[in-house]
């Protein structure tokens, strides 16, 4: 009987289910969007059933949508949106709704844990600089805002809530642990940071910690009835969503490097080595990724929703204008003639994309960051601002890849930004270095099929079932000259939001006010 594995990924708002054979390839794919509330402009939530409902149908159509048969799917796993929190009652209920990643509402608490030294007193076990939507500081914040909701409760994580419903086991891994409070290097709950946090008084409610590649459970028959997988069928635990994209676009040896350009910017790098002072001190994270590697990470709050919110504020003249080219004609293709049009630098303009609520994280923390565009003249144009919107993620990219203090030489980027062919070339240059665009589309779902696999028994190692399943689909190089020329406007691009901070407070706290 053929052999194939399965995926599943619950981005921040759509839930993916993906069905791949032992080489890698995809067979068909089922996704479903999920509405994120926003009760304020600093809030992000999502109602957990809502989630849990999106994951069947998504699940469902992955198998319709392919020749496989459900008995045919001999391993699965899940990967899924990192931090926030996801609280279930003594019933197995939604303890309120999930508290995102993005949200806001403990930045007071982040800025003052930074202020105390707090940060710095647990970073060298943790590797953990944690930001307004990380785990530890939400659920301090719910302690001290709604107790309530913690009383007789476990907290999960977005694909362990998932997993919970399809096979009843209320557990998570280290990858996700590690951003709410774990010893690193051991890969387990430490006591004394929990101490740091002022979160003792809720050590119950941190779940088991197992690894990503133990079995959990089977799918169980209500699961089954929603799905359509079969009974049984082998779960695996899984890994959060940066580790798993990692793997699956091949980042499994020390060095190995990745750039998601998805809604938001993260950069990986993997290393095998702990033994010394983890830098740069109380920012990013240290993630537990393969049994011996671990991956260093920076990542951007938004990456590209800040092109989403050009194109919803200001796109409408670019979608006629690719309309008048006819139906065949892509309008993200008329969008990459446009930027390609406009020189080198946007001609002066800089874009800082922190667009997202809780501000930003990485490679510094600041829940009060927000956007802006520099350098605007009469004379710019709403294309020299789109292309300034691609520049500035691109920056933003580097500067995260740039303090991690690892030589790294080639970048594998994902994400959808990795579609454009002059996004790409646009991110080599601005990194100068080689970027390679692995094939496929759902690289997190992958990562996760892959450890579904080593789980199983279907690949011997981390390493093995990378090399087995992820392809090179294109390489851009960057070209010297333009590289030189990134150089001088990053350093003012990185000259400006080292001077933001005292002005982005001012701002926040009179918009608060107001």
């Amino acid at each position: 009987m053929p052999q194939y594995l399965m995926g599943i990924d619950a981005g921040t708002s759509v839930i993916k289910a993906a069905i791949f054979d032992i080489h890698g390839n995809e067979l068909s794919r089922g996704a479903k969007n999920v509405p994120i509330v926003n009760p304020t402009t600093y809030m992000a939530e999502e109602d957990m059933d809502t989630v849990w409902v999106a994951a069947t149908l998504a699940i469902r159509d992955a198998i319709e949508g392919s020749s496989v048969k459900p008995e045919e799917i001999v391993a699965i796993s899940a990967t899924g949106q990192g931090d926030g929190i996801w609280t279930v009652d003594a019933d197995g209920r939604p303890a309120g709704p999930a508290i995102l990643w993005t949200d806001g509402r403990a930045g007071d608490l982040i800025d003052g844990w930074y202020a105390d030294g707090t940060i710095s007193r647990q970073f060298q076990t943790t590797g953990l600089g944690p930001y307004a939507g990380t785990a530890s500081a939400l659920l301090r914040w719910r302690l001290d805002n709604q107790p309530e909701l913690l009383q007789g409760a476990t907290n999960l994580w977005c694909k362990d809530w998932i997993e919970y419903n399809l096979t009843g086991d209320l557990s998570t891994d280290p990858s996700d642990a590690s951003l709410a409070g774990i010893d690193v290097r051991t890969r387990q709950w430490s006591l004394e940071v929990l101490n740091h946090f002022g979160l003792t008084d809720v050590r119950d409610v941190l779940p088991e910690l197992k690894s990503p590649i133990t079995q959990v459970g089977g799918i169980t028959a209500t699961a089954a009835g929603l799905t359509g997988l079969v009974e049984g069928t082998p779960v695996f635990k899984g890994q959060m969503d940066i580790t798993a994209s990692s793997l699956g676009v091949g980042v499994a040896r020390p060095g190995d490097c990745m750039a998601v350009i998805g809604t938001a910017g993260i950069v990986t790098v993997a290393t095998d080595d702990l033994s010394g002072t983890i830098a740069p001190d109380d920012v990013g994270w240290v993630i537990p990724h393969s049994p011996t590697t671990w991956i260093r990470a920076m990542g951007m709050n938004s990456c590209t929703p800040n092109l989403d919110w050009y194109l919803r504020e200001f796109g409408a003249e670019f979608r006629h204008e690719a309309e008048a080219r006819g139906p065949q004609f892509s309008f993200f293709d008329y969008l990459d003639e446009v930027v390609e049009s406009v020189p080198v630098g946007s001609r002066g303009v800089l874009f800082h994309g922190y667009t997202a609520p809780g501000g930003e994280r990485a490679p510094f923390v600041k829940p009060s960051a927000r956007a802006s565009f520099i350098g605007i003249t009469g004379a710019h144009t709403r294309n020299d601002l789109l292309r300034a919107v691609y520049e500035g993620v691109a920056y933003g990219i580097r500067d995260c890849l740039d303090a991690i203090p690892t030589e790294v030489k080639t970048v594998r980027m994902a994400g959808g930004g990795a579609n454009s062919a002059v996004w790409s070339q646009i991110f080599a240059d601005v990194l100068g270095r080689e970027v390679i665009v692995p094939a496929g589309t759902e690289f997190g779902a992958k990562g996760a099929a892959i450890v579904a696999g080593v789980g199983a028994g279907l690949f011997d190692s981390y390493e093995q079932g990378a090399d087995a399943t992820v392809n090179i689909l294109r390489r851009y190089r960057p070209k010297k000259k333009r590289t030189a020329l990134y150089d001088e406007y990053f350093e003012i691009y990185r000259e400006y939001r080292t001077a933001m901070p005292p002005i982005w407070d001012k701002l926040q706290a009179i918009t608060r006010r107001a």
